[in-house]
């Protein structure tokens, strides 16, 4: 169930976007009176459709993409409405917005999202004060200390703890500069962060501080049995103080499974409980997450559009970083992501609720725009390059010429195809 999960989310989400993309061609091109032959959603053989003065509207066999095919568009019929026969601009304008269209629907869906409310840990807009550092990791190695208020990172004044997420984590391997006041005093270090899970993805060591507060219970653990509750403040174990969630581990995983005592506050009432932890992942746990305070972020219509347009701005950027750090090699590949991925991220997000799902669905239209608009033959973004070329020189390149630069195009959209399927499949071995 989990497979066909996988696949049929995908295909919602990749056909949504699909359609909204080839939408901004064929809309342009109706609206300069060019003729449209074809609108397909898949390719391959015509299934089924409807055909509507000279256009066919068509569901095909392979349900991944579309395409719209336009009067005139491999060789000229001599029709006025004929794609060739256009101005450069009008090409241009027609390439163009099918990219344009999906940042559109990136921007409009994410407005929406703002104005029903977006749920995230209030932390994410916070401050980066260390809440605990693991021993041996690359911030342990860095002196970074507990209770450190982090003031810069790699040249970013003041970030916050999701700045300190994507710089760490796009950082794998690289030295990073961290300002840091302690106390009354600022000091600057350096930390690499290390390449850690399926992703390769950087890992300082920095934690979040977090209260010793009971979040989500998991079922026939040790905290269910002893009657812990949401909400419960742990105070002590077997009589020691605990400071917060990260010394409470620290103080169970010290019984050795032993059956313990265990200090709470429960609605302003203190009681103890006797609990006997449970080894799971090597450790001895209570089987709870900690409670994390969340914001919603909800507004009127102009501001979640102004907010929506800022944040789909920010992951513009730090898509062409990546990219960039891609290809000087300062990243790793398995942190691209192929269908197998984006199948399981659709069906996980779809499972989590709408707004997940359409936070996710606006993030892929977004770099679905800005893949399209890399300068590579066969996408969009390398047949508004031969325009720019042929504007620049005054004149046409030839039929030969196009149709080498179509071949290698088509050749490295495959060679790309195959590496992140192929990316998607080692990192599951």
């Amino acid at each position: 169930m989990t497979i066909l999960g996988n696949i049929f989310w995908f295909l919602v989400l990749f056909t949504i976007i699909v359609i909204v993309h080839e939408f901004g061609h064929f809309a342009t091109a109706k609206f300069l009176k060019i003729g449209v032959e074809t609108f397909s959603i898949g390719f391959g053989p015509r299934l089924i459709g409807f055909k509507k003065r000279e256009t066919d509207y068509r569901i095909s066999l392979v349900p991944l993409g579309g395409y719209v095919k336009l009067m005139g568009e491999e060789e000229p019929t001599g029709d006025p409405r004929d794609f060739l026969s256009r101005p450069k601009w009008q090409k241009l304008l027609v390439l163009i917005m099918g990219p344009v269209m999906n940042v559109i629907l990136a921007v409009a869906v994410m407005t929406g999202v703002y104005m029903g409310g977006l749920q995230e840990p209030a932390f994410y807009s916070q401050p980066v004060k260390v809440g605990w550092v693991e021993p041996g990791s690359p911030a342990d190695k860095a002196g970074i200390k507990k209770g450190d208020l982090i003031i810069e990172l790699a040249g970013k004044k003041n970030p916050t703890w999701r700045d300190l997420r994507i710089i760490v984590s796009t950082n794998a391997g690289q030295k990073v500069k961290v300002g840091i006041k302690r106390g009354n005093k600022v000091l600057e270090t350096s930390l690499i962060p290390e390449r850690v899970g399926r992703y390769s993805l950087g890992y300082s060591g920095i934690y979040v501080p977090t209260e010793a507060v009971v979040g989500i219970i998991l079922p026939g653990s040790p905290a269910e049995r002893a009657g812990l509750k949401e909400g419960d403040r742990i105070l002590e174990v077997d009589g020691k103080k605990v400071e917060d969630f990260y010394s409470l581990r620290d103080l169970i995983n010290a019984t050795q499974g032993r059956e313990t005592i265990i200090k709470i506050k429960r609605n302003g009432r203190v009681l103890e409980l006797k609990i006997k932890p449970k080894k799971m992942q090597g450790r001895w746990m209570l089987g709870f997450t900690p409670f994390q305070p969340s914001v919603k972020k909800k507004f009127n219509f102009f501001k979640a559009l102004s907010y929506s347009a800022k944040e789909n701005l920010y992951y513009t950027t730090l898509t062409f970083e990546v990219l960039g750090k891609l290809i000087a090699g300062k990243l790793s590949p398995k942190t691209l992501s192929g269908p197998i991925d984006i199948a399981q991220f659709s069906y996980a997000t779809a499972s989590a609720g709408l707004i997940p799902f359409l936070s996710f669905l606006a993030f892929v239209s977004l770099q679905l725009a800005i893949i399209n608009l890399v300068p590579i033959p066969g996408l969009d973004g390398g047949q508004i390059l031969i325009l720019l070329i042929e504007a620049i020189i005054g004149r046409e390149l030839s039929e030969r010429a196009k149709d080498w630069i179509l071949k290698i195009g088509f050749s490295l959209i495959i060679l790309l195809s195959i590496f992140v399927l192929f990316n998607d499949i080692l990192k599951r071995l």
